[in-house]
This record gives structure tokens, C-alpha cells and sequence, in this order.
């Protein structure tokens, strides 16, 4: 690779060298014989543009990278990042299958390994990424929810919004699978199993109050915790739009990203370790955007 070409030129040398016009794509890819071709004039103009700001922004912010092999998935995610308050959430998907195409052209030019595609397109703060249901419940209606003379639903709240418990799950919990370790959850949705670790004083305060006991903890079905809390939201005067027992365990998932994040755990690590506790699996990342209500950077 060159010494004296900037990012922006490496960048276009990589386009323009798979741009095949008036091939046919179909039929290539139909044949296995794409390649990480480029076929449009509007598909290379946009791959310029975006390589183009990208490297402007590099050089603002990373004078000291002056070859393709030296920037990684972090570089791409923290550039993302900067235009969550100005893109839609379109946008920046294309940005980031762009990035995708971007890493394909340069590795297949310069023959060189690169991780462009690590990086997780962040949620546009605009309408909260198009998630409309994108709504947690705040610790200021946990509290007023928390005034209610239900017991079995006053537990279950607790549990869902401090440890991240499906209404199912907490009205299957019985009070062996809970130590002071953590709350064990056994054939839950999707027949998985998952524990849950107590992890700060809050939630080994709470875990107290459930040892030495047996039986079911919330011994009523999953219906009535959701009935307990559309009658309870409505008593108190608080308005959640299309909000339900669910946003509970929006806000513990929001609160783990949150906490993940501050400890240096990049996107991907953290949405990772929120969707395991939440009982999910690895790179669920567009499930993930419907729980967590906060920017995804």
C-alpha cells in the first residue's frame, strides 16, 4: 500500500478499482461471481461520500492514521455516534452496510485485514430510532407503582425492574431458586435457562427479603400481573404510551447498558451482556434497540 496517499484517496482507489460499469449484477451474483463489485453510479457516489467525510472526520480527530489497516471497528462506531442527533435511523443503517462494502473493497485491494463491520449502527435519537413502543418505566412511576396494596404484584414489579424478570417468568419463580448469589431462572421462554447475578447493594438488599422461604414467590398468573398493572398505572395518574408490566424490564435493560457502557465495554459487548440477562442470545442487536431506551453509542 501506498506511504503517501491519504485516507480519502485509499479510500477511492478501492472504489473506482471494483467499479464495473454496464456489467449486469444479477446475473454475476447469480453465477458467484460478485466480488464486492460496485455496478452504479449512484452506489460509487455514495461510498465516495461517506469514505470522504469519513476520512475528513479521521483527520480531525485521528491525525495519526494514515492507512486503511490502522482503523478499526471503533473508529467506525465513535464516527456513527456523531450523527445520531442528525440522521434518521435509515441513514445510518445505509452508513453502516456502506462500512460493510468499505471493509469488502479494501481488504479485496490492498490485501490487508480489517474490521469494519463490528461496529453496531447506533439508535437515531429521532423518534427514538422509528421505535414508537421504545418506552421504560421511570424509577420515579416504579415508586408510585410500588404504593400498591397487592403484594404478589408490589414482588413481581421488583423483581422485573431490578433483575430484568419476564411477567411469566416472575409468576413461575419459586423462592428455592434464589440465593444470595442471584435468582435462577429454569424453563423460561424458548425452554432457557439463565442466572441472573446480584451485582451492587440495591439488588442484595432486595434479594434478602426472598431467602429462607419456599413456594411460588408470586403465586397468580401472568394475566393478573399485567391487570395489577394497567390498574395500578391508571390509579396513580401515570401515563406510559402503550406501556405495560414489560417496561419494567425495559428500564433494567437500559439501566445494565447504561452501567456495561460506563465500564469501558464496547456496543457490542454490552448489548451482548444486557441480551443474556434479559435471556436472549448473542447479536440481537435490532430485539435489543426495543428494549434499551437510551442511545445506543
Amino acid at each position: 500500500m501506498s506511504k503517501t496517499r491519504n485516507i480519502k484517496y485509499q479510500f477511492k482507489h478501492c472504489i473506482d478499482t471494483h467499479f464495473k460499469e454496464g456489467m449486469d449484477k444479477h446475473s454475476l451474483k447469480a453465477q458467484g461471481k460478485n466480488n464486492g463489485k460496485i455496478y452504479s453510479y449512484s452506489d460509487r457516489k455514495n461510498l465516495i461520500d461517506l469514505s470522504s467525510n469519513f476520512a475528513n472526520w479521521l483527520k480531525t480527530n485521528y491525525p495519526n492514521i494514515r492507512q486503511l489497516y490502522e482503523i478499526n471497528s471503533n473508529h467506525i462506531q465513535e464516527f456513527l455516534n456523531t450523527k445520531i442527533d442528525i440522521c434518521s435511523q435509515k441513514t445510518l443503517e445505509q452508513y453502516q452496510s456502506r462500512f460493510r462494502k468499505l471493509e469488502v473493497l479494501a481488504i479485496s485491494t490492498y490485501h490487508i485485514n480489517v474490521d469494519y463491520h463490528s461496529a453496531v449502527t447506533p439508535l437515531s435519537s429521532r423518534n427514538g430510532g422509528g421505535k414508537i413502543r421504545n418506552a421504560m418505566l421511570s424509577t420515579d412511576n416504579y415508586n408510585k407503582l410500588l404504593k400498591s396494596t397487592n403484594t404478589n404484584f408490589r414482588k413481581a414489579l421488583t423483581l422485573s425492574f431490578h433483575f430484568g424478570l419476564r411477567a411469566a417468568e416472575c409468576a413461575k419463580l419459586r423462592y428455592e431458586d434464589i440465593s444470595s448469589k442471584g435468582i435462577k431462572i429454569i424453563d423460561s421462554k424458548g425452554k432457557r435457562n439463565r442466572f441472573i447475578p446480584v451485582e451492587n447493594n440495591q439488588q442484595k438488599k432486595i434479594i434478602e427479603d426472598f431467602l429462607n422461604k419456599t413456594g411460588r414467590v408470586c403465586p397468580v398468573q401472568t394475566g393478573s400481573l399485567q391487570q395489577a398493572f394497567n390498574r395500578e398505572k391508571k390509579k396513580q395518574g401515570i401515563t406510559i404510551s402503550n406501556g405495560d408490566f414489560h417496561t419494567a424490564r425495559k428500564a433494567f435493560a437500559t439501566c445494565k447498558y447504561k452501567e456495561f457502557r460506563s465500564q469501558g465495554q464496547t456496543v457490542q459487548f454490552a448489548l451482548n451482556n444486557v441480551s443474556h440477562l434479559l435471556g436472549h442470545g448473542n447479536n440481537r442487536n435490532d430485539l435489543m434497540k426495543q428494549y434499551i431506551c437510551c442511545p445506543i453509542k
